[in-house]
């Protein structure tokens, strides 16, 4: 698999605040998030994204159809699984948490090199890629 022509893979729960409520970003994401270059989405990130509305844990205006088309602009690559990426979610620290959703993302921007945009201190502390954390904080709304 070649490397994406990315940098940033952004975690689904980063895809979905920048998305969905961007100030509760830190402005240093923001400006991540707002450069032209190219961001990579694990497309395990929508069938994520997709159980969670589905689960009423993730509510919004519009259909899942039009909250795809509008989070997947062009400054979006996907990069699908491939079986280096499934097989590396295998080796990831044994205290890095079971959740199928966040060990394919770490494996992926392990196997890649890229670095992970996250609020999920889990990612940052398995130190198996770079990180981009930022601490999520809901009072940034008001």
């Amino acid at each position: 698999m070649e490397r994406p022509s990315v940098k940033y893979l952004l975690d689904t729960a980063a895809w979905l605040n920048g998305l969905m409520m961007p100030v509760a970003l830190p402005a240093r994401i923001r400006r991540l998030l707002n450069e032209t270059a190219p961001k990579a989405l694990c497309t395990i990130s929508l069938l994520e994204t997709a159980i969670l509305h589905r689960l009423k844990r993730l509510e919004f205006e519009a259909d899942l159809a039009q909250l795809f088309l509008a989070g997947l602009s062009a400054d979006i690559e996907l990069l699908d699984l491939s079986p280096r990426i499934a097989a590396a979610t295998n080796v990831l620290p044994a205290d890095f948490p079971g959740d199928p959703f966040d060990r394919t993302i770490l494996a992926t921007a392990a196997v890649l090199n890229l670095t992970v945009i996250t609020a999920d201190s889990a990612f940052r502390d398995a130190k198996v890629c770079p990180v981009e954390y930022y601490p999520f904080k809901p009072s940034r709304l008001k």
